[in-house]
This record gives C-alpha cells, structure tokens and sequence, in this order.
C-alpha cells in the first residue's frame, strides 16, 4: 500500500467534511493537538476540531454539505504544507434549492509525518453556510457562546458530535 501523501490525507479530511467518510475516524488522520485557525482565532484539539465540523455540517443554513476541490497542491517552498482551493455544495434549507458559491474559498494544511497538526482558514470561507453576519467579530464570538451552551446540551440528550444527525 502506498504511504499517504500530505495531499493524500488531506482529501481524505474533505471527504470527512463532506460526509463521505466516518469522522469519528479522523483521530486516524489528525494529531492529537491539532491547531485550527480562523483568522485570529486558534483553537487545538482534535475535540474541537470534531465540534466545528459538527456545527458546520448540522447547525448552518445548508443540508448535504460538501466541499467541492478546485485546486490541491503541495506548498512550492515546504512541500508538507498543502494548499486546498475549494468552492462548497449543498441545499439550503429555507427554500431547497441546491447551490454552488460562485466563490471560491482557501484552506491550507501543514502535515507532519502522517498526521495534519495545523489547518488555516477564514470566517469568510464560512459565509456560504452560516450566513454574511460569520464575518462580524461581534456576532462570531456570540455564535461560539452560543455553541458552548449548545455542546453542552448535546450529552445529555444522547447526541454525539462525532457523527452527523440523522436526515
């Protein structure tokens, strides 16, 4: 079997985003201590890295999610640092139509050895599925209140954010 390549597992990451793989898996593919940041934000984990996914792909405004890669390709310079061009798919829930951003969006993983230790990206690449408002400091840190209160409800109803809800 061919050893995975950083471009390998990071489009092994999409397919999780996407639900075409088992998340709950990606301690597989992620380090421990991953760190995660959006524009000024870090967060580190692979829990926390689980309740993004969580909330991008069950609490925004699209059903069926999926990042759509337009571009893949290692750093010119550092070859375990992957660039990921993408544009993101899905039906939005309001009025069922399925959509395509026109825009496209960036993302980049530093790879080492065989696991992801830190991704990169941007509330602006988030637009299409939380809404224009992601883009406001303000308004972003009351959705991360929001979703502490949210996470913590989730236990005790049986729910884990590992996995997607069911359709």
């Amino acid at each position: 079997m061919e050893p995975n390549t950083p471009t390998k597992l990071v489009l092994r990451i999409v397919d999780m985003v996407s639900g075409n793989a088992p998340r709950e898996r990606a301690s597989e593919l992620l380090d421990p201590a991953v760190t995660m940041h959006v524009d000024t934000s870090v967060y580190r984990g692979i829990e926390n890295w689980h309740k993004w996914i969580h909330l991008i792909r069950n609490c925004g405004r699209v059903r069926e999610l999926r990042m759509v890669p337009c571009v893949l390709a290692p750093d010119a310079q550092d070859p375990c640092t992957v660039h990921l061009v993408l544009r993101w798919t899905g039906i939005r829930k309001g009025d069922r139509v399925p959509r395509t951003t026109s825009d496209t969006y960036y993302l980049r993983f530093r790879v080492e050895g065989t696991r992801i230790v830190e991704i990169w990206s941007r509330k602006l690449n988030y637009v299409f599925i939380f809404g224009g408002w992601i883009r406001f400091a303000v308004v972003y840190r009351l959705v991360l209140g929001w979703a502490v209160l949210y996470f913590a409800t989730l236990t005790p109803r049986g729910i884990d954010y590992r996995l997607d809800r069911a359709a």
